[in-house]
C-alpha cells in the first residue's frame, strides 16, 4: 500500500514537473521569464485558470483547444507531462522495487554466478539520491527538448546541474552509501588542481588573456544554413529585415580557432598534473592533504568536481581532435557543457561510459530513421541524454566488468605492475 501511495505521488509529482519543463522549453531558449507572465494561450494570450493549467487533464478537459479562443493547442505539452511523470515512476520502480541503479563505490556489484547483487536501499538514506538523478534526468529531457527544435542547448541547464550536483554530493555522499562519488587523496588532488586550473581559465578568458574560439560565431551545420535561408526568404517576402547569415570559414581557419580552445585547457591540464605530483610525494604537503581531504563532504565534493571535468573533457577533445582531422566543427560546445553537468551528478566514471555509449542510442535513430525513410536531422545532445539516463540503471554492472583490467592499469601508471 505505501509503495501504492508513493507510486501515485511521484507520477503527480512528474506531472507537474513536466508542466513546467514546458515552460522551459518554450521561454528559455527566447530568454523570457520563466515566472512571469503566467501561463497563458500562446495564441490569444489570455491567462489560464487554474483547471486548465491541470498536468495531462487539462489538455484532455479541453479537447485541445484554448477555452477562450479555440484555437488548438499542441498535444506535445500533455506529452511531455505525462512522459515526465512515467520517467519518475519508472526510476522509483528499478531503484525502490527491484533494486537496479547505483552501487556504492568499490563495492561488488556482480555474485559468483554473474548476476548483479541487488542491493538493498534504503528510501529513508536513498531518496536524496533519487532526487538528485530525477533532475538530472528532467534538466537533460529540457535540453533536449530545446536541442531537436532549436539545436541549441541553453548554458544554463548544464551549469545548474553541475551547482546542484556538486552541493548535492558534498550535503550527502559517504564512502558506503549508493551513487556516493567520494574520491581517495590520489584522485582527490586531481579533482582539485582541476578545478583550480578550470577557475583560471575562466579568469583568463573573461580578462581576455584567453581569446574566444569563434568569436564571430561559429559555421552554421546543414540544416541551420537551410532553415536560416528560408527565413530570409520569408522575411524578404513580407518586408522585414532578414536573418544574418553566420560567418563561412575555410578548414584552415577552423582549425586555427580550435587552438584558442587548446590554450584554455592548458591550465585546467597543467594544475591538476603540478598538484597531483606534489601531493603525492612523500611529505608534510602529502599528509597535509591526506587529512584535508578525509573529511566525507570535501571527497563528496571533489568526486563531483572530477566527474563534471572528465565528463565535459571527453567531449571537448573529441571536438578539438575531430574539427583538426576534419577542417570542419566535430561537436558543438553546448555538448560539453551538458556532459559537464552530467558528470558533476553522476561522477567521472559514469560520465566517460556515458559518452562511449551515445552513439549507440544515435544508431538506433538511424535505424529509425531509415525505416521510417524520416530525414529529419537530430543534434547530439538528445543521445548524450539518452546514454546518461540509460547509465544511471547500468552503470554498475558495466563498472564490474571493467574494474580488473583497471586495476591493472592503476597498478601500471603507480609503477608497480610488470614486476617493476
Amino acid at each position: 500500500m505505501l509503495d501504492w501511495i508513493l507510486i501515485l505521488f511521484v507520477f503527480a509529482l512528474g506531472a507537474c514537473i513536466g508542466s513546467f519543463l514546458n515552460v522551459v522549453v518554450w521561454r528559455l531558449p527566447r530568454n523570457q521569464s520563466l515566472v512571469s507572465p503566467p501561463s497563458h494561450c500562446p495564441k490569444c494570450n489570455t491567462p489560464l485558470a487554474w483547471y486548465d493549467n491541470v498536468p495531462i487533464f487539462g489538455w484532455i478537459f479541453l479537447r485541445g483547444r484554448c477555452r477562450y479562443c479555440h484555437e488548438s493547442i499542441s498535444i506535445r505539452y500533455p506529452l511531455v507531462e505525462l512522459f515526465t511523470a512515467l520517467l519518475l515512476v519508472f526510476y522509483y520502480l528499478m531503484f525502490f522495487i527491484f533494486q537496479v541503479g547505483p552501487c556504492p563505490p568499490g563495492a561488488p556489484a556482480v555474485n559468483e554466478l554473474g548476476f548483479v547483487t541487488p542491493y538493498h536501499l534504503d528510501i529513508a538514506v536513498d531518496w536524496p539520491i533519487y532526487a538528485l538523478y530525477m533532475f538530472m534526468v528532467v534538466s537533460l529531457l529540457a535540453a533536449s527538448l530545446i536541442d531537436a527544435e532549436l539545436f541549441i542547448i541553453p548554458i544554463s541547464i548544464p551549469w545548474l546541474m553541475a551547482a546542484v550536483g556538486i552541493v548535492v554530493h558534498a550535503l550527502i555522499d559517504h564512502p558506503s552509501g549508493a551513487g556516493a562519488l567520494n574520491l581517495s587523496p590520489p584522485a582527490a588532488a586531481l579533482a582539485a588542481g582541476g578545478g583550480v586550473g578550470l577557475l583560471l581559465s575562466l579568469i583568463g578568458w573573461a580578462l581576455g588573456w584567453i581569446p574566444t574560439s569563434f568569436a564571430a560565431g561559429e559555421p552554421a551545420l546543414e540544416v541551420d544554413r537551410d532553415l536560416i535561408e528560408q527565413q530570409i526568404k520569408e522575411a524578404q517576402a513580407k518586408g522585414e529585415p532578414p536573418p544574418q547569415l553566420p560567418p563561412e570559414y575555410t578548414p584552415a581557419q577552423i582549425r586555427m580557432e580550435m587552438r584558442h580552445e587548446m590554450l584554455f585547457l592548458l591550465p585546467p591540464l597543467l594544475c591538476a598534473f603540478v598538484w597531483t605530483y606534489l601531493t603525492l610525494r612523500p611529505g608534510p604537503l602529502q599528509h597535509w592533504w591526506q587529512s584535508l581531504v578525509t573529511p566525507h563532504w570535501i571527497s563528496g565534493l571533489l568526486g563531483a568536481v572530477m566527474g563534471a571535468l572528465i565528463g565535459g573533457l571527453c567531449v571537448w577533445l573529441t571536438r578539438i581532435l575531430g574539427t583538426l582531422a576534419f577542417g570542419r566543427v566535430a561537436m558543438g560546445l553546448g555538448d560539453v557543457h551538458l556532459m559537464l553537468g552530467v558528470g558533476a551528478i553522476v561522477g567521472a566514471g559514469a560520465s566517460a561510459v556515458t559518452f562511449f555509449i551515445a552513439p549507440f542510442f544515435g544508431i538506433l535513430f538511424a535505424l529509425y530513421a531509415l525505416i521510417t525513410r524520416s530525414r529529419r536531422e537530430l543534434p547530439y545532445g538528445p543521445y548524450l541524454s539518452a546514454a546518461a539516463a540509460f547509465i544511471l540503471l547500468a552503470y554498475c554492472p558495466i563498472a564490474e566488468y571493467l574494474r580488473p583490467g583497471l586495476q591493472v592499469l592503476a597498478s601500471l601508471l603507480q609503477g608497480r605492475g610488470l614486476g617493476g
